[in-house]
C-alpha cells in the first residue's frame, strides 16, 4: 500500500471539513409544502406603488400588501412575519416590518394589515422595525438597481409570545422564535427608486 502525499492528505481533510461545515450551517427546518403568496405581486415581480413608504424622500401610500400562506405544517400554534431588504446597508439588511402572535387559524394578512401601530386588526402584534415603529414601513430604495424585499412567514410551535416588560424589537423576535420554527416560507418582490 502506498502512502499518500502530505499535500493530498491536507486537501482531503479540507474537503471533509468543508462538507461538514456545509451540513452544519444548513437550516434545521424540515422541508415542507409551506408556501407564501400574494394577490398583489408575483414572486420576483415588481411591488406596486401602493406599498411605497410615505416618508424620507418617498411619497407612497405605505400600504402593506395582502399575503396568503398554505400547506401549514401540523402542530402550528401561531405565526410570525418579517419583511426585510436583506441587501440594504451594504449587506447588513434593513427590516421594514415584523409581526408576531398571528393566530394559527390565520391563512394570511389582508392588505394594509400593518397600518396601525402595535396591534393588527386581523390578530397579531407588531414589533419595532428599523424605522423604530411598530407598523409596516414600505420600500424607499435609493437610486440604482431595484432592491429585493423579502417577506418571510414562520410557522411556530408557540401559541403566543409574551411581550410584557421590554419592547418587542425585530431582533428580539428573531431570537425568541429561533428554536420554535416548524417551517418558513418566503416571497420576494422588487422595487426601484421612484
Amino acid at each position: 500500500m502506498r502512502w499518500r502525499s502530505p499535500m493530498l492528505i491536507r486537501l482531503m481533510m479540507l474537503a471533509a471539513l468543508a462538507a461538514f461545515a456545509a451540513c452544519a450551517s444548513a437550516p434545521a427546518i424540515p422541508p415542507s409544502g409551506f408556501a407564501l403568496t400574494s394577490p398583489d405581486f408575483s414572486a420576483g415581480g415588481n411591488l406596486a406603488d401602493s406599498v411605497v413608504l410615505n416618508g424620507l424622500d418617498c411619497h407612497g401610500p405605505n400600504i402593506s400588501p395582502a399575503l396568503q400562506w398554505s400547506s401549514v405544517p401540523a402542530g402550528t400554534k401561531g405565526f410570525a412575519l418579517v419583511l426585510d431588504d436583506y441587501e440594504a446597508r451594504g449587506g447588513d439588511g434593513f427590516v421594514h416590518w415584523a409581526a408576531y402572535n398571528i393566530p394559527a387559524s390565520s391563512t394570511g394578512l389582508v392588505s394594509n394589515a400593518g397600518a396601525v401601530e402595535g396591534d393588527m386588526g386581523s390578530g397579531g402584534r407588531q414589533a419595532y422595525n428599523d424605522f423604530l415603529k411598530r407598523s409596516y414601513g414600505g420600500p424607499c430604495p435609493p437610486e440604482g438597481p431595484p432592491h429585493k424585499y423579502r417577506f418571510t412567514v414562520y410557522a411556530l410551535d408557540l401559541p403566543s409570545i409574551d411581550d410584557a416588560g421590554t419592547p418587542m424589537t425585530w431582533r428580539k423576535l428573531r431570537f425568541i422564535i429561533k428554536g420554535h420554527i416548524l417551517a418558513q416560507a418566503s416571497l420576494m418582490g422588487l422595487r426601484g427608486h421612484s
